[in-house]
């Protein structure tokens, strides 16, 4: 027990909770828009202004003695971020603290609960950022993707569809990911053009329906396939659970996603800008509540979810229904 009522930084807490991987499951947030720490709350970032297949004119030309060579300029914006302080907290009362210690640490299942609302909520806001189609350009699939169309949808050529379309943008397609709601996924799976490129593939008979995201990736041609398998409770406070998925059955994104190390020229479509001088990308602190005998147990962050090249990727509506 401790007697401090100011927040302290509990590092022993979140190395536990950060090997526990398991409060992660079925979130793809950070690996769409990787952590990229910025040293200030509010910011501005140079943004390279590029025209829609600039990259692709052939406009060099031969220099003749005394003449200048072929010239372009390049115009440079400022974009800006803010990022905006997220947390929740959980209470552990002394008496649970002291009824459960023979089976589990209280405060570290607190701090993973905690730890698993603020992912969520960056989730959300991860796939609202992503699949927008204000931002990134929509174009429907060739068949809608319904049960009555299982045998005649083609996932694989609406991703390379979307992949030509990021080619044609001048965009590189090295090193692309595309990003499927479960829903969907589970009825590409059962799709017989998708099934007859896994046999294509070399995929064994046995293993199709239940086939790897590695094995769609390698049909498709991309480095990477993710599956947005979280929910989330849609109801208001008070009314009773209804279940909804955040990543919504009405898209599929393809796209670039890089690495944060990469920074913000590296290749990637956004990042989750994580203000460093106020914590960690996801931060555990404690804090002693003793009109309520209890420890608090706080995950709080100061992030700000970016898109910072919208034409490194491409929407597939999916007529999902």
């Amino acid at each position: 027990m401790y007697t401090n009522s100011a927040a302290i930084f509990r590092g022993d807490i979140a190395g536990v909770v950060e090997q526990a991987k398991d409060y992660e499951a079925g979130l793809i947030g950070t690996a769409v828009m990787p952590i990229l720490d910025v040293p200030v709350r509010a910011g501005q970032y140079p943004s390279f202004v590029l025209k829609e297949g600039q990259l692709l004119k052939s406009d060099v030309k031969n220099r003749a003695a005394y003449s200048a060579y072929a010239r372009g300029t390049r115009a440079f914006n400022q974009d800006t971020y803010l990022a905006l302080e997220y947390g929740y907290e959980e209470s552990v009362d002394d008496t649970v603290t002291l009824d459960v210690a023979r089976f589990f640490d209280a405060e570290t299942m607190a701090a993973k609960l905690a730890k698993r609302k603020l992912l969520l909520a960056h989730e959300l806001r991860v796939a609202a950022k992503i699949f927008d189609n204000s931002t990134f350009t929509a174009t429907n699939s060739g068949t809608a993707y319904t049960t009555a169309n299982l045998a005649t949808f083609d996932v694989g050529a609406d991703v390379q569809e979307a992949t030509d379309r990021l080619l044609a943008k001048g965009e590189s397609v090295t090193n692309l990911s595309v990003i499927i709601p479960y829903p969907v996924w589970t009825r590409i799976r059962a799709s017989t053009k998708f099934q007859n490129r896994l046999r294509g593939a070399g995929i064994s008979s046995d293993t199709i329906l239940n086939a790897s995201t590695q094995a769609a990736a390698e049909v498709f041609g991309v480095s990477q396939v993710l599956i947005g398998r979280a929910s989330y409770d849609t109801a208001p406070e008070g009314v009773a659970f209804a279940a909804g998925n955040v990543w919504a059955n009405t898209f599929i994104w393809v796209g670039s996603v890089t690495q944060a190390s990469a920074g913000f020229f590296g290749g990637g479509a956004g990042f989750t800008l994580n203000w460093s001088e106020y914590g960690p990308a996801i931060g555990v602190s404690t804090y002693r509540e003793e009109a309520i005998k209890s420890n608090i147990v706080r995950a709080s962050h100061f992030v700000a979810e970016k898109v910072v090249n919208a034409n490194a990727g491409q929407l597939i509506t999916t007529q999902y229904s």
